[in-house]
């Protein structure tokens, strides 16, 4: 079997992160591979991070305690949870040599997550090209996201002299095909990879039901525009619907505009959460993924930041008439025109082949 290291953005407390890994995982399974996951650690996840951020002001310090009892509880349950089901290796830390940490094997693959966004990235790190392996390295890019539409030139040099070394280059938004095709590359654009687990595979990974009553969840993570206008949306639909509002917290802090929050989700709480809510409202895009893929009635804003691979999703499933403008109250004649899902399934079922094909081709010999 075939001997893979993934390096892909797995850490942080963010179900999206750990569930792409996964599904990430079980796509390269299809192609007889055995993979390993780099846990690779950038600066922006270390403890020394963490007392920068909040070392800052007598508040702040004041505050540690419970911030820091927070911080282990999530470490903790996104770390087991993760490494419940893929192998992951040993710590990589950007001080460590790189090239000598990273678990050797066949084919190096870089995927899925915003693994070549600079910005989430805080700057553009190199690692997640492989920069630096020697010239006979098998290098795959599964489903990357750069999350932008442009490049900075110094960047974008740098960029397209690293993706030279790659064999096989896919992308997860068609704005990130067109900017490495604009390099001279071939790219595929291809679906994110919780997409080629379907709606009973992800079963297998989710927590029993947790809200037994009808519900509406809420997941609105981070970049949020305007949360009181979204939630205006929440609730007329949630309303003429009958349903609960629920939403997860990753601390003890409830949800006040929910009925209802679920603390310290893990991402199976989520799969749960998401499985059996009966209309879902999001501006996140594994949120828009899984509402898709798991066949929910929804709605979507899009965040202030790294809004394009929401709106190719979209695009791709012709579902951009579920997108609200960030000003945009739902109307109620929108909330009673369901989704019809079976163009949509057909679509992806199409997508799933386009992204076996893709990677049958690029982790041959």
């Amino acid at each position: 079997m075939k001997k893979i290291s993934l390096l892909t953005i797995h850490v942080g407390e963010n179900f999206g992160s750990n569930l792409q890994t996964i599904a990430t995982v079980e796509a390269l399974k299809k192609h007889g591979c055995v993979t390993t996951v780099v846990n690779y650690i950038p600066d922006r996840r270390t403890w020394k991070r963490f007392f920068k951020r909040y070392l800052v002001s007598i508040q702040s310090v004041v505050k540690m305690p419970f911030l820091l009892f927070v911080e282990i509880m999530n470490k903790h349950i996104y770390n087991s949870y993760l490494a419940k089901h893929v192998k992951v290796s040993k710590p990589i830390y950007p001080k460590d040599n790189f090239v000598d940490a990273c678990p050797k094997a066949d084919t190096y693959v870089t995927g899925s997550d915003q693994v070549w966004n600079s910005i989430h990235n805080e700057g553009l790190d190199k690692r997640y090209y492989f920069d630096g392996f020697p010239q006979d390295t098998v290098k795959v890019a599964y489903s990357s996201s750069i999350g932008r539409e442009e490049l900075p030139a110094d960047e974008y040099a740098e960029v397209k002299r690293m993706l030279g070394s790659y064999k096989a280059i896919s992308v997860r938004e068609l704005s990130a095909k067109h900017l490495i095709e604009d390099m001279g590359y071939d790219a595929t654009h291809l679906l994110d990879p919780t997409f080629m687990l379907t709606r009973d595979d992800w079963k297998y990974y989710m927590s029993r039901r947790i809200v037994k009553e009808p519900y509406l969840y809420v997941y609105l993570p981070y970049n949020i525009h305007d949360k009181s206008l979204i939630y205006q949306t929440i609730r007329r639909v949630a309303g003429r619907r009958g349903l609960k509002v629920v939403a997860s917290s990753w601390h003890i802090l409830p949800e006040r505009m929910a009925d209802r929050t679920v603390y310290f989700s893990n991402p199976g709480d989520f799969l749960s959460l998401m499985y059996y809510a009966d209309y879902v409202v999001t501006n996140s895009f594994h949120g828009t993924a899984f509402s898709i893929n798991l066949n929910k009635q929804f709605w979507v804003y899009l965040p202030s930041g790294f809004g394009t691979r929401i709106l190719s999703i979209l695009v791709l499933c012709r579902l951009q008439d579920r997108l609200l403008a960030s000003d945009e109250i739902v109307e109620d004649s929108q909330i009673n025109v369901p989704i019809d899902y079976v163009p949509v399934n057909a679509i992806l079922d199409g997508e799933r082949e386009k992204a076996h094909a893709f990677l049958d081709k690029a982790l041959k010999d």
